[in-house]
Parts: structure tokens; sequence; C-alpha cells
């Protein structure tokens, strides 16, 4: 690979979901008539997809570090990074079972609830560190920089590896929880995102500040902003369809987005909202906060229609 492409690796789950929509309103019990669809996904894998349709290969390399088993699903999601450029030099493949999320959602396509079962990702977590210090020393040596994204999948042990040796100098670090139960061993200990950028929810907000009086996502954006405060670094909090907002030390930003409207599915939208959201940051480094709010607030309604 050439070494002027600017290289992305994203960590964490690569998952198999399986997702229930129903033709007709959903309660407990009740054995509803509707659709079932299976496809690969993940936190970690939806947001290298997302990046591989805005940035170019000729100038990013996109980098998926992660762990899948061996079995009848494996050429599906390999074939998937392939056709979207997506490095798997780093993804480990290990016994033959997948990371899977399924998902039951209203007619609406909002979530009606939710299993996570990430053991496969789990399993392989020294791999992971190791991948990691091997993409670190090679960065330092060449004194080329670079984006770590990581999911809330991520162990703390992992991530206490992070904050050691990826310097802000280098590398440009991403955390997206994705489910406010993974933070739960980070509860009222923001600071330790110091150096990061966050991309959260407001109950995960909520979490890190161990606070239930951040009522909405500007105050929890700015809570949060000033526990985590650098140099480089960034909050955005999102509030479902309501509103996104973002914090950094040259702008206080706020988006609202278009109602959704129809029953699309919301599954992927918020790392789809991510994705989008720094695809445009990247490819207009000038651009204001507020603006690349709103460019990924446009393509996310894009991609809820087109996914439908």
């Amino acid at each position: 690979m050439s070494l002027s492409k600017k290289k992305i690796y994203i960590f964490g789950c690569t998952m198999w979901d399986i997702v229930g929509k129903p033709s007709e309103p959903i309660s407990k019990g009740k054995d509803c008539s509707g659709f079932i669809n299976e496809r690969p996904g993940g936190v970690a894998f939806n947001i290298a997809l997302g990046l591989s349709k805005i940035l170019n290969k000729q100038s990013y390399e996109l980098n998926l570090v992660s762990v899948i088993g061996k079995n009848e699903k494996t050429r599906l999601i390999l074939t998937t990074l392939e056709e979207h450029n997506i490095n798997t030099k780093y993804l480990l493949i290990k016994g033959n079972q997948n990371d899977k999320y399924l998902s039951i959602e209203t007619k609406n396509g909002e979530i009606f609830g939710s299993i996570n079962s990430s053991s496969t990702f789990l399993s392989g977590q020294r791999d992971i560190i190791e991948h990691f210090s091997q993409i670190c020393l090679a960065h330092k040596d060449e004194n080329s920089d670079a984006i770590f994204i990581f999911d809330g999948n991520c162990t703390r042990e992992f991530l206490d590896y992070v904050k050691e040796e990826a310097s802000e100098e280098i590398f440009t670090k991403y955390f997206i929880p994705a489910n406010f139960l993974k933070l739960a061993e980070f509860k009222n200990d923001a600071i330790y995102f110091k150096g990061f950028n966050l991309f959260i929810n407001l109950k995960e907000a909520n979490i890190l500040i161990d606070s239930k009086k951040l009522k909405n996502a500007m105050d929890a954006s700015n809570a949060i902003f000033k526990k985590i405060r650098t140099e480089t670094c960034l909050t955005i909090v999102t509030d479902g369809p309501n509103i996104a907002c973002g914090v950094s030390n040259e702008e206080v930003a706020k988006v609202q987005p278009e109602v959704i409207r129809g029953t699309y599915s919301r599954l992927g939208a918020g790392d789809a909202f991510f994705a989008y959201f720094l695809s445009y940051k990247e490819l207009n480094p000038s651009a204001s906060l507020k603006k690349s709010l709103y460019a990924a607030n446009r393509k996310t309604q894009n991609y809820l229609q087109a996914n439908d």
C-alpha cells in the first residue's frame, strides 16, 4: 500500500445480524407475521462499510480489526469487505461461530428489543491487542498519522493499552459505545476518555457523568467536553431522531434531523451517521462542525430510505 494513503483502523465487532420486522403491531406473547432479514453487521463492520462508500481507495486505506468464525457465513462477510476495498489483514478468523445480533423491530422500524452476543470478538482480545501494538509501532516508525475507531465491544483492558500507546500527536481516536450497557464500568468516569473524540447518545452521556440531570443533548455534550477537553478533541451527543449536538474548542453546534417519514428500519442508522460525519470531516477539513453534522444527517436520511 502506498504510504501516501491515510489509514483508518476500525476496532470492534463483526456480527451476523438477524432482524425481524412485523407487518402488524407487535406485543408480548403474540405470534406476528412479518419479515426476517439476515446480513453482515456489527458497529465496526457497519462503520467500515459506511466509510468505504465515501472515502476513495486511492486516498484512504480502511482496515477492519475484528474477529469472526469460520463457517458458512464467512465467505459472504469476506466478499462484502473485498467488494468495498476494506482491508482484512487484521481480521482474525477464530473458532466456528460468528458474533450475532438479534433484533425485533416495531412495525414503524424502531427497535422493540435486541440481543447482542459478542463472545467471539472478546475471545480474541489478546490478538487484537497484538495487532494494535504492531499498527502503532509501524506508524511511529514511519512518523505517519492514522485514525483509530473503537466500538463499545472493546474491553477496558484494551482501551487501557490504547491510552498508553496512542498519543494524539499521531493518532486521532474515536470511541462509539453504541450501547449504554457497555459503559457501566465507566460510570462517572468521563475523564477516562480524555484524548478521545466521543460519539455518544444522551443516555450514554448521563452514565459517564453519573447524572439524570442532563435532559438534552446540548447540556450533555458541553458537560462531557469539559471532562475530556484537549487541543484537538470533540464531543458529539445525539438524542435519537431529535437532535445532534457537538462541541469542540472552536465551536458549539446543533442540528435538528429531518423528520423520518415512513417505516424505515433504524438499525445501523447511528453507525451510518458517524461514518458519514467522519467522511465529510476528512474530505472537508476546513468545514465547520455544524456543516459536518448537517451533511451526516442528510446522508443518513438517504441511507434509511435505501435500506428499507
